[in-house]
């Protein structure tokens, strides 16, 4: 017969070994919340530091470790010195003569001749002109005739009758509107530079004028850019006064669109790009782009976007949660490598090749494919809704695959909300918006800013040209490659 005390003991031991395993294992488990309980703090210190740090607002959360070269790239220019003025192109030469030694007075042997050129500007003084008209009361018809020279911008006489020239005023607008400069910056640079006495409120005033005299092209442009076969758009949040609103850019090589509205919604798109554009709307994933008037538009989801996500599920996910994300970032860059091979391929290998890349895609994003990660679900959900917008860039030439031309045009505004505070008002919003689409496309076609502002001024009602050299491809040519 067994003894109590024995089966007493064996049954303490038992108890004791499984309460020792069992203490093991939340030690272990303790260990691994600890651990994740310090990531946690850490990213929430480092989130609040970078909330608090406005010196770095960009700074990159992880250190890169191979990062890209800084400097020129290859094939972007050449890589030249500069060359030394001739002969004719110097103004004055000063010589620094050398006897002797200018220590003790001895007498140089092996004398040399070096040669230096300096490049600056010269003092500027302003030049100002005497217009001289005449008026006076026809006997035929009874009327006030006065005269008007080709050169005047203004018909301001008497205490109203000194005005800044249209070029000062361009320059002002190019500085303000396209460089992001402070009124007040500009009013002192203008003031240092060129003996230019103006007030920050004169310099507005007369970039309002300018505007209003712009807006002839300002309309232009927005009927060249529904012509366009590729645009791209994209929004910045923006004030007026203390409202919020919303700075919009459509843009693309050849013309660029600003707008300032007080909605973030298609609406705006609509009103810049009409009802009936036929063209393809390069964008990101906001919804305005996929509202319900726009479904039948062709367009273009930007994959640098879709990159950036599927990098931070990969930092954030491990496991079986990590091969959705790797499988479709290799097929994404897989896609952009393939546009850039596309001319150096036959017709037969890159549709092949396409075709190949289209199967993988719809395979990864399956409805019936089952995702236990909820985050890999969410993302296959939102691909398959812009399924038909992915790989678009593959079959249309000139179509990038991201958004980063509109995201370019995107970064002075930024720049300029961030020094100078936006616009106080609904007609400083106008302005800005008109002037800054103006100067960026002289800028984008390299015509002298300065020049074509003074001739629109001096023109009036009859505007010069600026985009009747751009050449617009036809929305048509792009509808048959575009859709598949």
């Amino acid at each position: 017969m067994p003894d109590p005390n024995e089966q007493r003991i064996s049954k303490l031991e038992q108890q004791l070994a499984e309460v020792l395993a069992s203490n093991e294992s939340l030690q272990k488990q303790n260990e691994r919340l600890q651990k994740q309980v310090e990531l946690l703090q850490a990213e929430v210190e480092e989130l609040r530091r970078a909330g608090k740090r406005q010196a770095t607002p960009f700074a990159r959360r992880h250190w890169v470790e191979h990062p890209k070269r800084p400097g020129r790239k290859t094939g972007k220019g050449r890589f030249v010195q500069r060359e030394k003025p001739s002969l004719k192109e110097v103004n004055e030469t000063k010589r620094a003569s050398l006897p002797g030694c200018p220590e003790c007075g001895g007498k140089l042997r092996e004398r040399r001749q070096h040669e230096q050129f300096v490049i600056d500007l010269p003092e500027v003084q302003p030049e100002i002109t005497r217009f001289v008209t005449y008026s006076g009361y026809c006997c035929h018809c009874h009327k006030r005739m006065r005269s008007w020279h080709p050169d005047q911008i203004s018909e301001a006489t008497g205490a109203a009758g000194v005005v800044v020239g249209p070029r000062a005023k361009a320059l002002a607008a190019n500085l303000k509107h396209r460089l992001g400069v402070s009124y007040g910056k500009v009013s002192e640079v203008l003031n240092d530079t060129f003996s230019l006495q103006v007030s920050r409120s004169g310099w507005c005033r007369a970039d309002q004028k300018l505007a209003g005299t712009a807006r002839p092209v300002y309309e232009k442009l927005i009927q060249l850019i529904r012509q366009c076969s590729v645009v791209h758009a994209d929004e910045t949040g923006w004030r007026i006064g203390t409202l919020s609103a919303w700075l919009w850019v459509f843009t693309n090589h050849e013309s660029t669109v600003y707008a300032i509205r007080a909605n973030r919604s298609s609406d705006v798109v609509i009103d810049i790009l009409g009802e009936k554009f036929k063209g393809i709307l390069g964008s990101d994933g906001f919804l305005a782009y996929d509202e319900k008037r726009l479904a039948t538009w062709l367009k273009q989801k930007c994959l640098s976007h879709l990159l950036t996500d599927l990098k931070q599920m990969q930092e954030n996910k491990t496991g079986r949660g990590l091969h959705f994300a790797r499988q479709m970032t290799i097929l994404l860059q897989q896609a952009l490598a393939l546009k850039t091979e596309k001319p150096t391929l036959d017709p037969f290998t890159f549709a092949q090749r396409a075709q190949a890349l289209e199967t993988r895609l719809d395979l990864l994003i399956a409805p019936q494919r089952r995702f236990t990660d909820r985050d890999n679900a969410c993302f296959a959900k939102r691909l398959r809704k812009h399924r038909p917008h992915l790989l678009r860039f593959l079959y249309v030439d000139g179509l990038e695959a991201t958004n980063n031309q509109a995201e370019r045009m995107l970064r002075p505004a930024v720049i300029i909300r961030k020094t100078n505070g936006c616009n106080r008002s609904q007609a400083g919003a106008e302005t800005h918006a008109i002037l800054s689409s103006v100067l960026v496309t002289c800028h984008q076609h390299s015509i002298p800013i300065l020049d074509y502002l003074a001739q629109l001024q001096r023109y009036g009602k009859a505007p010069p040209p600026l985009v009747s050299t751009i050449s617009v491809q036809t929305q048509e040519s792009a509808l048959p490659t575009a859709k598949r």
